[in-house]
């Protein structure tokens, strides 16, 4: 049998006043809660803009001129050897602003802060000979807006390398936006791929990208660093690249009209915009593209165009159709007859 325990009016009247405090107190945080929210605006708004102002990202030089890169860029490269591959971060220091609109609209993560991803390493490995870099960056540093540095890249030199003779140089773009070791490893080392003919040796260099689309203000400055260090023969100066690098090279190549001797674009990537406009303006330069048919990833129908639309002013096009997806670039780099085509060029050939 269950008995119900007697209130007491001292325990009725004790829980009526609460119940009538919680509900005035409640009225006030009612009435008074936009005004508490402005408050906490006013209050905190300016401390996080004086943070975000103060707010840096790991990069600081201005480069405008090849005489600002003599003043502003302190770094040793290390001693070139024969059949050698230099990992170079001498860019990585250059500050460049509005270069890259669509890593700030995509809300990309900063994959390169993840575990063995830094592309600034010194070495060219990312797995088990992976070198942890250490930075010593400023108190203000930001390194998700490291986007905004220079590439920093791997050249490749090839054997019986003679430091007072002028060689050809082969930019590669890789292809994709993230990375990871493993990407990493093989973005840096795809050089290896490349056929190097005996009687026709050039460098190869591998830079790597942070933001979405190549830069071709990046580029220059790049093909500036590797040919105030080694001597490039500047009439053979060579673009390729792979997917995303496939439409770096159309990109960059028509923003730098005047800087390459040929152009090889493999399977285009057509986001985030066609690259169709930018490639009319490199229709005065030979051209190799291939795209295969059956590609799910990068658009054929784009590509053919693109090879139409020039085919109709340049004859020094050639369109080579394949049937592995979006797959299959080794094999062509491989190729010595697509090679030699490529290092045939040089710019006094057709200016």
């Amino acid at each position: 049998m269950i008995t119900r325990v007697p209130s007491s009016p001292l325990l009725i009247i004790y829980s009526s006043i609460i119940f009538i405090i919680f509900k005035f107190f409640n009225k006030i945080l009612v009435f008074f809660y936009p005004f508490m929210r402005l408050l906490i605006l006013i209050i905190f708004f300016p401390l996080v803009s004086v943070y975000s102002q103060n707010e840096c990202p790991p990069c600081e030089i201005i480069i405008n001129s090849s005489d600002d890169y003599k003043k502003r860029i302190d770094y040793k490269w290390p001693i070139v050897k024969p059949n050698s591959k230099i990992k170079i971060n001498s860019l990585t220091k250059v500050l460049y602003e509005n270069d890259d609109q669509y890593w700030v609209s995509s809300n990309n993560n900063s994959w390169w802060t993840k575990k063995n991803s830094d592309p600034w390493t010194n070495g060219t490995s990312w797995g088990d000979n992976y070198l942890e870099p250490d930075h010593n960056f400023k108190k203000c540093v930001n390194d998700n807006l490291r986007w905004k540095c220079g590439y920093s890249y791997v050249v490749q030199i090839p054997n019986n390398f003679k430091k007072d003779k002028k060689y050809p140089l082969v930019i590669s773009l890789h292809g994709g936006i993230r990375g990871n070791p493993r990407q990493l490893d093989r973005r840096a080392n795809y050089g290896d791929n490349f056929f190097v003919p005996e009687d026709d040796k050039y460098i190869i260099v591998s830079p790597i990208k942070l933001g979405v689309d190549w830069s071709s203000r990046k580029i220059s400055d790049l093909i500036l660093d590797v040919s105030s260090n080694l001597k490039i023969d500047e009439n053979r100066i060579y673009l390729t690249g792979l997917s995303m690098g496939g439409r770096g090279t159309f990109i960059v190549a028509s923003e730098l009209p005047d800087t390459f001797a040929a152009i090889m674009p493999f399977s285009p990537h057509h986001t985030p915009y066609s690259y169709k406009e930018k490639s009319m303006k490199v229709s005065h330069l030979p051209i190799y593209l291939h795209h295969s048919k059956n590609d799910r990833v990068s658009s054929f129908t784009i590509a053919e165009d693109t090879y139409n639309n020039i085919k109709a002013i340049n004859d020094n096009i050639i369109f080579n159709i394949g049937n592995t997806g979006h797959t299959g670039w080794p094999k062509l780099y491989g190729d010595e007859s697509i090679i030699r085509w490529l290092l045939s060029w040089e710019k006094n050939k057709y200016d």
